[in-house]
Order: structure tokens, then C-alpha cells, then sequence
């Protein structure tokens, strides 16, 4: 059964496709949870982490599109279907690797062949074997190499190779990219907020506005004086993204 969450700003949209999912196909669809903000979205996913979501285009705040380039990083393993009334942003929803693209009204046929889908998909994960992937991140304090639990850690930062991690027990040195990082952080709280910097977001005690739409992130780090606060810049790239999983309106 495919743990399934409905996102839709308009109710009666989200209502119908319900109806339709639990009427035709119960034994296949547990609905969890609805969403019709990104911001709830993006909460919703985080905790319960499902097996599929259905995705409008259109909402107020991030766009399904922008909502489904999150979701990747917040809950990697969960299956993307959008489902919208506009057919013009099917490439785009593919290029972001969507499983379908149902168009509304929705038909049917069309939904279970979505659904089956959904269903061969994770049938094709589960026959593969999984890798333990330990919540751990491999540093270096000169001496050995140390495993530092990822919620641990306040902030990554330098040029590729000669990382700073920041932890809440001093500052370790990585030979990794901030993309290997990244890729690996993928389903946790650290998240890439600049080209040069990682952040845990369930660190940042203040988000600070600034000059012409530009926000910093204010975090803890460790100094040999103790525990000092930090500002770190938010790309304008990803300011509205971090507005919305940070919900701040």
C-alpha cells in the first residue's frame, strides 16, 4: 500500500482526487496526509516521508516545480506524480524526475496506469539490496578519522577538499565537495543555502534580512572563546526556498 500525500491549494480539487483514490483504488492507496501550501508541503513530507505525492503546478508560494526540487532533498525516496490542469510544464516536470504528469480533469484510465506505475516502481527498489547508509559523516581530526554524527553538525563551509565542518564539539576538516556532502545529506537537515556553504536548518536561531531581497542565516559556532553566532549568506537563488522550509512568510 502506497503511503500517499495530496498536495493542492484548492480543496475541491484535493477532494476529488480522494474520492477517486479511495474509492478505486483502496486496496492500493493510504492517503495520509493534504497540503495546500508549500510550506505545509514541505512539513508534511519531512515527517511522514511518503511513498508517493501528488503534485500541483500552481501554488501560492513555490511552484509545484520548485516543491518537487525540495522534495528530492527532503525525501528522496518518495515517488512524484503532478497533477494539474496545465499540460505545458510536463517537460520541466520530468527534467525533475517526476514518475507522470496526470492532467486534470483526471481521467481514470489514466490515474490507475499512473498508479501501477507508482507501484512497479517501488516493487523494482525493494528487489534491489540496500546499503547501510549509517547518519554519520567521515572527518578528519589529524590524527584519525572520525565519524560525526550529521545532526551534530551546525555548518560546512570552504573551497572542495579543504572543507570546515562545524560541529557542536570543534571544527573537523573533510577531503570531500560540498556536492558529495550534499548528495549525501539528501533526506536530513543540512542543506546547501550558498555555493560555499552547507547549513543544518534545525541550527539557524535567527534568519536575518538584508540589502535588495538577501537573507543571512544566523548559527551557532564553536570558537576557542565558546559558543559565538555566525552569519551565513543566503544565495538569492535559494532565498525563496529556505523562506518556505524555514516557513517564514
Amino acid at each position: 500500500m502506497l503511503r500517499t500525500i495530496l498536495v493542492d491549494d484548492e480543496k475541491p480539487a484535493r477532494d476529488e482526487l480522494r474520492y477517486m483514490l479511495e474509492t478505486n483504488h483502496a486496496d492500493a492507496i493510504h492517503v495520509i496526509g493534504e497540503a495546500d501550501t508549500a510550506t505545509k508541503a514541505i512539513s508534511l513530507i519531512t515527517k511522514s516521508q511518503p511513498d508517493l505525492i501528488f503534485l500541483d503546478i500552481h501554488m501560492p508560494g513555490l511552484s509545484g516545480l520548485e516543491i518537487a526540487s525540495v522534495i528530492h532533498d527532503i525525501s528522496p525516496n518518495s515517488i512524484i506524480i503532478f497533477a494539474t490542469a496545465y499540460d505545458e510544464y510536463a517537460l520541466q516536470a520530468f527534467e525533475l524526475q517526476a514518475l507522470d504528469y496526470v492532467v486534470k480533469p483526471i481521467e481514470e484510465e489514466r490515474l490507475t496506469k499512473a498508479i501501477q506505475r507508482a507501484h512497479q516502481v517501488l516493487r523494482d527498489d525493494a528487489d534491489e539490496p540496500l546499503m547501510p547508509r549509517p547518519n554519520k559523516l567521515a572527518v578528519d581530526n589529524g590524527a584519525h578519522i572520525l565519524l560525526i554524527d550529521l545532526d551534530s553538525i551546525y555548518f560546512i563551509t570552504g573551497e572542495s577538499g579543504r572543507l570546515e565542518v562545524h560541529t557542536t564539539t570543534g571544527i573537523y576538516s573533510s577531503n570531500k565537495t560540498l556536492a558529495d556532502i550534499q548528495e549525501r545529506a539528501k533526506g536530513t537537515t543540512l542543506y546547501r543555502v550558498h555555493r560555499s556553504y552547507i547549513v543544518n536548518l534545525n541550527r539557524v536561531r535567527e534568519v536575518v534580512p538584508w540589502f535588495k531581497g538577501t537573507y543571512w542565516l544566523r548559527l551557532p559556532n564553536k570558537t576557542a572563546k565558546g559558543e559565538e553566532l555566525i552569519d551565513i549568506p543566503v544565495s538569492k537563488a535559494q532565498v525563496k526556498l529556505i523562506k518556505e522550509i524555514l516557513g517564514i512568510g
